[in-house]
């Protein structure tokens, strides 16, 4: 029952993770354009966002529940605005790299602020717990919120699982890194932005209508 449980929450966290998303255009664009590293730390803080809405599910934290699905406006707006401001500091980053390198002088972000800026996208989507409790009913593991030890399980292999897959994209994507000059860096950070800010948009219109 424990292999069970730990593998199931193994699957939870890839499939949650794999769906091309917000997250996954700031990991392959800040893995491109800082180092693996950044991607990595920029995937990793979506997984622990996504763990903290797991254990919520998990341990049928109902008092919790409630409050996120009456304030799923609120959420939702917040997201989108992290979302534009995303997008926006993408663009000015680079620009600002372009002058640095320059004059021989190119700093990169902070790691913690790329792990705390996709944790905030991860926390502000209450899709994300929903779709955790849809799931432990699906696979019939919802009895895990019966026992600490199982719950406790399923989240670790929720981050897992998550976790292995930003590694995957971020080490894939640094494979391309040697290849890519600034002028193609350039190409994806603009494109990064312009999505991040349709993710953003689209997450302001569709907050109207919780």
């Amino acid at each position: 029952m424990t292999d069970y449980i730990l593998i199931n929450g193994l699957l939870f966290g890839l499939v949650l993770a794999a769906p091309v998303g917000p997250v996954g255009v700031l990991c392959v664009q800040r893995t491109l354009s800082e180092g693996r590293m950044h991607g990595l730390l920029s995937g990793l803080g979506a997984a622990f966002g996504d763990a903290i809405y797991g254990a919520i599910a998990a341990f049928g934290i109902s008092a919790i529940q409630l409050w996120i699905a009456d304030h799923q406006a609120g959420l939702r707006t917040a997201g989108g605005v992290v979302l534009l401001l995303l997008a926006a500091k993408t663009l000015f980053l680079r620009s600002r790299r372009e002058a640095q390198a320059k004059v021989g002088t190119v700093h990169t972000e902070s790691l913690l602020q790329d792990f705390i800026s996709t944790f905030l996208l991860a926390i502000t989507n209450p899709i994300t717990m929903l779709t955790f409790a849809g799931l432990f009913v699906t696979l019939g593991v919802t009895d895990a919120g019966d026992s600490v030890d199982n719950a406790a399980l399923l989240v670790t292999g929720v981050f897992a699982g998550s976790a292995l897959w930003w590694f995957a994209l971020a080490f894939t994507a640094n494979l391309a890194r040697p290849y890519l000059d600034g002028g193609y860096q350039t190409w994806v950070s603009r494109v990064s932005a312009a999505i991040l800010t349709g993710f953003g948009v689209y997450a302001l219109i569709t907050a109207q209508y919780y």
